[in-house]
């Protein structure tokens, strides 16, 4: 189901924030022109992915639990790679922010 999320204009470069698509909880990060989403909960813990710190150098997400690390474009943990956050496909058309869920 592809879902208008938010305007582009709502996501700040380099931070992460949270939006509720589909009654799912999703984080979304602005890193440049790409917009990525992640499910709110790392998988480490459960931890709210969405108070965590984006690395837009790296396009990483980093948990403020336990500081894990998670790839933006595919959800792998960049800190243990036998753990990796469930991702949702984007894309960013006329200004508006539509995630896949």
């Amino acid at each position: 189901m592809r879902i208008d999320a938010c305007g582009l204009d709502e996501l700040t470069e380099g931070a992460v924030r949270l939006f509720t698509v589909a009654r799912r909880k999703v984080a979304l990060c602005r890193v440049g022109d790409d917009v990525f989403a992640v499910e709110d909960a790392c998988p480490h813990f459960g931890g709210p992915l969405s108070d965590g710190q984006v690395s837009a150098q790296r396009k990483e997400l980093i948990c403020p639990w336990h500081r894990f690390r998670f790839d933006l474009a595919d959800g792998c943990s960049v800190t243990n790679r036998a753990l990796r956050a469930k991702t949702f496909p984007v894309a960013v058309e006329d200004g508006r922010v539509f995630v896949t869920v």
